[in-house]
This record gives structure tokens, C-alpha cells and sequence, in this order.
């Protein structure tokens, strides 16, 4: 599983700007997801920024009040040198599609193309690649509209939905009204594997009847069947039965809300769980996954532990 944050794309443009020709007098963003990581090059560049059909049309760029008077364009069609950039890229069909749409308009200009991920093998597909990546891969950007969903476990609390506040988490009418009637937060655009839930086998029925009102797609809903949220607070089975169901499944991926949880879950399936709430892919063994760099949790530890053995020693040499 290759996952990329949002910090990781930035991390991973910035480290690539050397790549950029300085000719480059304009950034064109490929909607939607191109649009990211256009912004975020027209920001470390200080270039001015628009959207593929903006530009088709030649309106005017987005500059912003620190853009050098000298380089303003006051119409997209005036650059010298577009940059052409989507976030991704595939098979590079979609980038052959705009190559096609420039071509038609005779569009003037010496024209580059850049995607920040490519398929290994398909570099040579844009004029510029940051960063190879194969799959499957999976970015924080478009989780809920990916296809790794249907393969995928997923949280419902803290990830569709906001969690319950305490005078709501009651296990009694407060919690049935909080599950019947809190707007879900995204709309998932793929059928989801797996929902699993810590939530109790005995709000079932206002759980699908939610599920159904808010379109979200799912083949498995596994919830947790213990008589009361006391009996699961005591027995903390909230990851534990998570981490049990994903083991069990053949998902490739799980998104859960906290990262606490995750942890656990990463260590009972022995698979990656994505930790909603920070954007870490957490992987067993404490391995976490950000920054564009695979960090366990043991240095750190290891650094707190002997940090004051270490002070102690170099002042009995002084």
C-alpha cells in the first residue's frame, strides 16, 4: 500500500522544484485534484495560477499581492511557458486528453507537463515527474472517492460522522437520536468492503436506516455484540473487534478514527490502518508512515530514555 498525505505532497513537490524550469511563467492547475498541487506549486514558485479551462479560455490568473508587478499576466494566454500539472497519472490517458484540447485551440506558447505521481514506467508520459509510485496507492486527498474503498475497512464515527459528545453518548434515546439524525460528513463516491463499527449490534436497525438516507454504499456492516456501552467500555473492545474483523477479511486497508485505535488494529490484523484523525498510515511494529518516511515510534523512546543518562556523563567530563 503506497499512501500519500496531504504533508506528503506538499513534502514531495517541494523537494522537486529544482526540476522546474525557470522559464515557467504560469501554473495550470488539471481539476480537481490537479488544482492541490497546482496551488501548491504557484505558492513555493510565487507563479501565477489557474484552472485548465481558465486557461483554455484566457482568463485572467490568480497572482495574489505578493506576485513581482513584472510578472503579472493580465490574460493566461500571455504565458510564455504553462505548466501543465495534475496530481496523478496512470496510464496517461487523461494528460494525452489536454495535450489533444491545446493542440485544437493552437494554443501559443512553449507548453511542459508534470504529474507529482506517476506509475513507474510511465515517466516519460509528462515532461516532468516527481515522484514514482506504484500501486495499490492511496491519497488523503480523495480517500472517499477512491476505489481502494470496496476494499477497505471503514470506521463510522469519526470518519462518515462526527463522534458523539458525552450528553449524546448515553446508550439510551440521546444516543438513538444522535445516530438517526447527525448529517454525515462525506458521501463516499465508491461501495465501501467492509463498515465496522464499535457501535452496538443493537442500534442495527437506526444505523442502516442512516446509512440508507445518506446514499452511502456498503456490502458488510459489522457491529459489535455485547448488551451495553458499559460492558464495552470495560472490556475496551472497541479496537480489539475491529482489529479481529480486518484479520479476518481480506480488506487491504483500514480507516479508522483514532490513532490510539489504529495502532492496535495495525497490530492485531497485522496490515496497515490509516489513522483518520492525524493522516497516518500506521503499519504493525509502531511503524508510521508520513512525511514521505517510514518512522517508528522506538527512536524517539530510545532518545527520551537516554538523553539524561547521556547529559549526566558528559558533565562528570567537564
Amino acid at each position: 500500500m503506497n499512501y500519500r498525505s496531504l504533508n506528503d505532497l506538499n513534502s514531495d513537490m517541494r523537494n522537486g522544484l529544482s526540476r522546474i524550469p525557470k522559464e515557467v511563467d504560469l501554473i495550470v492547475g488539471i481539476p480537481r485534484s490537479g488544482m492541490i498541487a497546482a496551488s501548491i506549486l504557484s505558492v513555493h514558485l510565487n507563479c501565477p495560477l489557474i484552472d485548465f479551462s481558465g486557461y483554455i479560455e484566457g482568463k485572467k490568473p490568480w497572482a495574489g499581492r505578493t506576485k513581482k508587478k513584472s510578472r503579472l499576466l493580465n490574460n493566461a494566454l500571455e504565458a510564455c511557458c504553462p505548466l501543465i500539472i495534475d496530481d496523478s497519472l496512470r496510464s496517461g490517458g487523461s494528460m494525452e486528453e489536454v495535450r489533444q484540447v491545446i493542440l485544437e485551440h493552437n494554443l501559443p506558447g512553449k507548453h511542459l507537463f508534470a504529474a507529482v505521481y506517476t506509475l513507474p514506467g510511465k515517466e516519460s508520459k509528462v515532461d516532468i515527474s516527481f515522484r514514482s509510485l506504484g500501486l495499490p496507492r492511496v491519497f488523503e486527498w480523495n480517500l472517499m472517492h477512491s476505489s481502494t474503498l470496496s476494499r477497505s475497512c471503514v470506521d463510522i464515527d469519526g470518519v462518515l460522522c462526527r463522534d458523539p459528545v458525552d450528553s449524546e453518548n448515553d446508550d439510551g434515546d440521546n444516543y438513538k437520536k444522535f445516530i438517526s439524525s447527525t448529517p454525515a460528513i462525506f458521501q463516499p463516491s465508491h461501495e465501501i468492503g467492509w463498515l465496522v463499527t464499535s457501535r452496538l449490534e443493537k442500534y442495527r436497525t437506526e444505523t442502516e436506516k442512516w446509512l440508507a438516507s445518506n446514499n452511502i454504499c456498503y456490502r458488510n456492516l459489522m457491529m459489535l455484540d455485547v448488551p451495553s456501552a458499559e460492558v464495552r467500555r470495560r472490556l475496551r473492545l472497541h479496537a480489539s473487534f475491529k482489529g479481529e474483523v480486518y484479520s479476518q477479511c481480506d480488506a487491504v486497508l483500514f480507516i479508522e478514527s483514532s490513532s490510539t485505535q489504529a495502532q492496535t488494529i495495525a497490530e492485531i490484523s497485522g496490515k496497515p490502518t490509516l489513522s483518520f484523525d492525524t493522516g497516518d498510515l500506521i503499519w504493525p511494529g509502531g511503524m508510521r508512515e508520513y512525511g514521505s518516511k517510514m518512522r517508528s515510534r522506538a527512536p524517539a523512546i530510545w532518545h527520551r530514555l537516554i538523553t539524561p543518562i547521556s547529559s549526566k556523563v558528559r558533565s562528570w567530563w567537564r
